[in-house]
């Protein structure tokens, strides 16, 4: 047998689910592997064209215009779940109305948040509170004009990466986002020759590209094979928002407390320790999070694929694919302690005299890391269950404890850099402790009370 025929057979065993699944996820992480070689090459040429400095004014003001514009309530998610369902049973009709919507509900909210969020770039002092020089407050005030625009054009766009998951299939996203990340890779190369270290110039290429890119793929897929779930105005339809929005309510409550837990600790960088903190803990991050980004690929492919096992009462094979993403985690894991070990070396070759990181800002990265992505297994269950009450309070719980655990570790520990990550840490605990508990309790059909919710 062919070394070919060995892997093919691999993939092919098993339970019809679980083939597609593996299937999807391998070619979902060798297109997304390519996406991240590409992210490494771009930070240091990034780092190299701009300096520490205005490096990292550009990665703050990224964290703080793209957490203002993740207030979807839930709609994507919704729509994921909603069209999936409609498409499933060949209602069509159904399906473009969800579709219709969905793109109405988000431009309206979009336009509104886009609005008020350039009123405040112009007119609210932000900038003093990230401690930029005043010869760069204009600069940064246009470019964050710029950002908010092309981040509202990429947040409705969007939506048409929802029906490709709908459609499971999660590798054409991988593509797309691959895509996206090559044009802007081409750009660094080409704006040098234009004008030197320009945040404004650098800072819109980055967010026109991230924003066009979808909205082409949408363009296109729409007059071809998506057409007859092309988005149209008399397809709108109240009824079916309540439907979309109060599926995703939760999740979008869930995905609030995570942007709170992971997408400040830029902003509490630069505002509590320095902005020359901010790339160094961005480095730490890049070159850390690989497994989060494995997590989020497998998350992406098993939630459907839960939802279909849970409703059909096939509680053996949930309890088979929980104990083969364990496995996984736990190989991560001792892959972690290595990439930690070997840091120094990477980040010298990486970066070269850019840019140096304490060991101490990679382990506890590290370690948030690895608690993420444990937390990660086990909601993949919950999701595919929608028993997601108990989750969603115990993420809020932790949203609420994270920046004041984080001040803490800074202002009274001094711990700078590290301590913005420890609090990371300890607020992801009572998830890291809940989670395990009522996965095992539901796979066991031992959930009662608050555990079933």
């Amino acid at each position: 047998m062919t070394i070919f025929k060995k892997i093919q057979s691999i993939f092919s065993k098993g339970h019809e689910r679980s083939s597609r699944a593996k299937k999807n996820i391998l070619l979902t992480i060798l297109i997304k592997g390519i996406g991240i070689l590409v992210g490494f090459l771009y930070f240091p040429l990034s780092l190299d064209y701009l300096g520490t400095v205005k490096f990292g004014i550009y990665l703050t003001l990224l964290s703080v215009i793209d957490w203002f514009l993740n207030f979807d309530i839930g709609i994507g998610l919704g729509l994921r779940n909603k069209f999936g369902e409609a498409v499933a049973q060949n209602k069509d009709e159904e399906a473009v109305t969800y579709v219709s919507t969905a793109y109405f509900a988000l431009g309206a909210i979009i336009i509104v948040v886009v609005v008020v969020l350039l009123i405040l770039n112009f007119t609210t002092p932000w900038t003093s509170l990230l401690n930029i020089d005043t010869s760069l407050v204009e600069e940064v005030k246009w470019l964050g004009a710029v950002i908010i625009v092309a981040f509202g054009i990429r947040f409705i766009a969007g939506n048409i990466y929802e029906i490709f998951y709908a459609f499971q299939k999660m590798a054409y996203v991988e593509y797309f986002t691959l895509l996206t990340k090559l044009s802007f890779l081409l750009l660094i190369f080409v704006i040098p020759f234009i004008v030197s270290d320009s945040l404004l110039l650098f800072g819109s290429a980055k967010a026109l590209t991230f924003a066009l890119v979808p909205l082409g793929v949408g363009i296109f897929y729409f007059r071809r094979k998506f057409i007859k779930y092309r988005p149209s105005f008399k397809h709108v339809n109240r009824a079916y928002f309540k439907d979309i929005f109060s599926l995703g309510t939760k999740f979008f409550v869930i995905k609030m407390a995570m942007l709170v837990i992971h997408q400040t600790n830029n902003i509490l960088i630069a505002s509590f320790v320095s902005l020359d903190g901010v790339p160094q803990y961005e480095a730490a991050f890049k070159y850390l999070s690989i497994f989060t980004m494995l997590f989020v690929i497998i998350s992406n492919q098993l939630w459907p694929s839960n939802i279909e096992a849970y409703a059909k009462g096939d509680f053996e094979w949930m309890k088979k694919s929980l104990k083969t993403v364990l496995k996984v985690w736990f190989g991560t894991l001792a892959i972690a302690v290595v990439m930690v070990l070997v840091s120094p070396f990477v980040y010298s070759l990486w970066l070269q005299d850019n840019l140096e990181v304490p060991i101490a800002i990679s382990i506890a990265v590290a370690i948030s890391v690895s608690l993420s992505t444990w937390v990660n297994i086990f909601n993949i269950v919950l999701n595919g269950t929608g028993k997601v009450r108990l989750q969603m309070y115990a993420w809020v719980f932790a949203a609420l404890i994270n920046i004041p655990a984080s001040i803490f570790f800074v202002k009274v520990l001094d711990l700078g850099v590290v301590g913005i990550v420890l609090g990371t840490v300890a607020s992801l605990v009572p998830v890291a402790i809940v989670s395990p508990i009522q996965v095992s309790k539901i796979l066991s059909k031992n959930d009662k009370g608050l555990w079933a919710r």
